[in-house]
């Protein structure tokens, strides 16, 4: 659904911060089931999975927020290595698939999870900062009992 909407449709407007990104989703398989993070300008951050359930709202414990804004403000960089679409299929197994969400449109990028895990491929620092939200979100959760 995000995929849909646009910045102002959710009152984010463009800052010194993010001039051109309100979002950034990452989405990945484990056994069989996609894996989305979700994480937006405004401290949104949510990760959900196809097999039932998520978290929702984790943006509101700061580690997740700071850990949030970071993949935010890193994908600023890597958007214009993007293409630009309007069509939003999931990953396929062992991808990892990036959507960048501007002011100007929906980008994205397909890469092979293994050379994100290996450091092989330019987009490692946006994959590991993704990973770095999710291990703020568990955190958060398991600390939340």
């Amino acid at each position: 659904m995000i995929l849909s909407l646009t910045p102002d449709a959710i009152g984010i407007r463009q800052s010194d911060a993010n001039p051109n990104v309100w979002g950034v989703l990452m989405e990945f398989q484990i056994a069989g089931h996609v894996t989305t993070l979700v994480c937006l300008a405004d401290g949104t951050t949510s990760l959900y999975f196809s097999s039932g359930g998520g978290v929702i709202g984790a943006g509101a414990y700061e580690p997740v927020a700071n850990a949030s804004s970071h993949l935010i403000a890193m994908a600023e960089s890597y958007f214009p290595l993007m293409q630009l679409t309007r069509q939003f299929p999931l990953p396929s197994p062992s991808r990892v698939r990036f959507y960048v969400l501007t002011f100007s449109g929906t980008y994205t990028a397909d890469r092979d999870e293994s050379a994100l895990k290996q450091r092989n491929d330019v987009f490692y620092p946006l994959f590991y900062a993704g990973h770095e939200v999710i291990a703020q979100i568990r955190h958060h959760a398991s600390a939340a009992g």
